[in-house]
């Protein structure tokens, strides 16, 4: 039988769960004040980040290069390094490798923000003030590991006066491809980004992380056909070919009936699916860290 826990341990006990409340309300509080204080329009520019902002964003920068740990920046502010147009984000992302994880909340926690893992699966999340970084070291779905074939390529840019590494526009496009729920959809940006490059990608590249789900790099070359139709010059057309041959070769063998990819994209919209007509749920749920978030 498990021993009792002393009169010390409760208190532990209850003194993390305090600060996890803690950090949940103010996580709540600035995505409240996102959603509703922002003007969500995507416009070309330099990006408009309160002052305050960008002073925590950049000690943030600077303690995780001081001590060497391999990261790179996403999110928005990767974004607009590739498209140069800008939309208010809540955040900071910051891309490390699940064993990196425990080093860089350590790391952040001695220059005075609080850390905390809110999924052990992909996402740890680091705050001071009212300022939030995302510490990203997976993809919510579980097929998309932060490794080292990750960061391979990543373009350097200067982010408030700091020369820091991009998440490569390629790792950018596959992540965003799964982001397809009933609240977000990522299409606009990667639209964007196959204008803004002209089409000049490493499309294998994509097609390597995807996987058994390139149908859905074919989707999107579709929509920005459909979008831009004066710029076919921009789209891997030998490519796009092949991957049309692709589907109707796997059309005459068809998968299990109750196959189904719906939640890689949106969790939400697709849980009936799963939950009450019997598809699959292809996620892989398994964490990769413990809750101090320290790799398993």
């Amino acid at each position: 039988m498990p021993k009792d826990r002393s009169p010390r341990e409760d208190i532990v006990r209850e003194a993390q769960a305090q600060v996890q409340e803690s950090l949940e309300q103010l996580e709540r509080r600035i995505v409240n004040r996102t959603v509703h204080g922002r003007d969500h329009h995507t416009r070309a520019g330099v990006p408009e980040v309160d002052p305050e902002e960008i002073e925590v964003y950049r000690e943030a920068l600077i303690a995780l290069q001081a001590v060497g740990l391999p990261f790179a920046v996403g999110g928005g502010f990767a974004k607009f390094f590739y498209i140069e147009s800008w939309r208010y984000t809540k955040d900071l992302d910051i891309f490390v490798k699940p064993e990196h994880l425990r080093t860089a909340m350590d790391t952040l926690e001695r220059v005075g923000f609080r850390t905390k893992v809110s999924d052990r699966g992909w996402l740890a999340k680091a705050f001071k003030g009212e300022v939030m970084i995302d510490l990203i070291f997976g993809s919510g779905h579980g097929l998309l590991p932060v490794d080292d074939r990750f960061f391979e390529g990543s373009p350097m840019a200067e982010i408030f006066g700091i020369q820091v590494p991009l998440v490569p526009v390629e790792e950018v496009l596959a992540l965003n491809l799964y982001v397809a729920t009933h609240d977000r959809f990522d299409g606009n940006a990667i639209v964007h980004l196959f204008l803004a490059t002209k089409g000049q990608i490493d499309w294998q590249r994509i097609l390597d992380r995807l996987g058994e789900d390139w149908e859905l790099l074919l989707w999107y070359l579709i929509l920005f056909d459909w979008i831009y139709p004066g710029h076919p010059d921009y789209l891997p057309q030998e490519l796009m070919s092949e991957l049309f041959d692709r589907a109707r070769e796997r059309w005459k063998h068809p998968a299990d009936e109750k196959t189904s990819r719906g939640t890689l994209i949106d969790p939400v919209s697709f849980a009936v699916d799963v939950d009450g007509w019997g598809y699959e749920d292809r996620r892989n749920e398994e964490p990769l860290v413990n809750e101090r978030g320290e790799l398993l």
